[in-house]
């Protein structure tokens, strides 16, 4: 019985303790503020977080990608593997999901993408 019981709090203590390293340590989404690509080619270029702590909500990526869809004039965004970015509102390293920009048209622009200014080059 008592080595069913540590067993039992072991596994607890290993998957409660493993959730926050593996957020931690996994997926490190990188903001960029400048990209250029070739027209059919994509690169994450930012995250999308939701309240401080946890992952946005799929109602509020829809919400997002089609706001962000309408602005842009090169391109289109999808949204790709959960991960974590760092969030001056958030004081740190936060859940988010890959912004992902897929190059459709050649040009310039520059937009905000999640509050943010990126510059956009597309050949």
């Amino acid at each position: 019985m008592k080595l069913i019981r540590s067993l039992s709090v072991a596994i607890l203590c290993s998957v409660t303790a493993a959730t926050p390293v593996l957020a931690d340590s996994s997926n490190k989404i990188k903001f960029r503020d400048r990209i250029t690509l070739e027209v059919g080619q994509a690169i994450v270029v930012h995250g999308r977080r939701g309240d401080c702590g946890a992952l946005p909500t799929k109602a509020v990526l829809a919400q997002s990608k089609q706001n962000l869809d309408a602005n842009l004039k090169t391109g289109h965004i999808v949204f790709g593997k959960p991960g974590v970015r760092r969030s001056g509102g958030c004081g740190g390293w936060t859940p988010a999901y890959e912004t992902i920009f897929v190059a459709d048209r050649p040009g310039r622009e520059t937009v905000k993408i999640h509050g943010d200014q990126v510059r956009i080059t597309v050949k």
